[in-house]
């Protein structure tokens, strides 16, 4: 099976559960083996040595929203810490913009992230791969919880992430679909049909 995500699009997956579509991204970033897999970005491969790299370039937003312990300042700046951030630095204008944006203002960043709701959590998550900036962002889930409101912004500034230059991103959602989706794919057990 071969995915290729062109630059400035915004893909949708879509699929029954246990299709396979958590397995598929995770098998794309190289946490799970996939037998004979290959990645390129940008033209240029990425062997299995080189998988670090390839993760900075090419993050995962999972299902679960997963958080480290700590406050809301924390999950939103340890990740310009980390080895692999290149020149990238932690934009807190930006955050508060993302975060009011999303809803998220009258939260305190001194707030634990225990304390959360779900649908907190998956825009916490959202605030913090957007302020990362990856070349491609694939995004399993990243609605769960929303209410119709926050869902539809969630999905604009994802859209407007996937259209920016040298950007793309392929979002899993349940159906339906909601317009603006450049491309769509269903995984189902006869395995990855585009639909258009």
């Amino acid at each position: 099976m071969t995915v290729i995500l062109p630059e400035a699009t915004l893909v949708v997956l879509t699929g029954p559960s246990g299709s396979g579509k958590t397995s598929l991204l995770r098998q794309m970033v190289g946490l799970i083996p996939a037998k004979g897999a290959r990645r390129f970005l940008e033209g240029r491969e990425y062997l299995p040595s080189d998988i670090s790299r390839f993760r900075a370039e090419v993050l995962l937003l999972s299902c679960g929203a997963a958080m480290i312990a700590g406050t809301i300042w924390d999950n939103l700046t340890f990740v310009f810490g980390l080895k692999n951030r290149g020149d990238r630095c932690f934009d807190e204008s930006r955050a508060r913009e993302l975060m009011e944006y999303l809803g998220l203002g009258y939260l305190r960043w001194s707030q634990r992230v225990r304390d959360l709701s779900l649908g907190e959590r998956h825009r916490l998550a959202l605030v913090r791969a957007l302020l990362w900036d990856p070349k491609v962002l694939l995004a399993d889930e990243p609605f769960t919880g929303l209410d119709p409101e926050s869902y539809t912004r969630a999905f604009k500034l994802l859209s407007r992430q996937a259209r920016r230059p040298g950007r793309a991103s392929l979002c899993v959602i349940h159906e339906p679909v909601p317009k603006g989706v450049d491309i769509l794919f269903r995984l189902e057990s006869g395995g990855l049909k585009r639909i258009f």
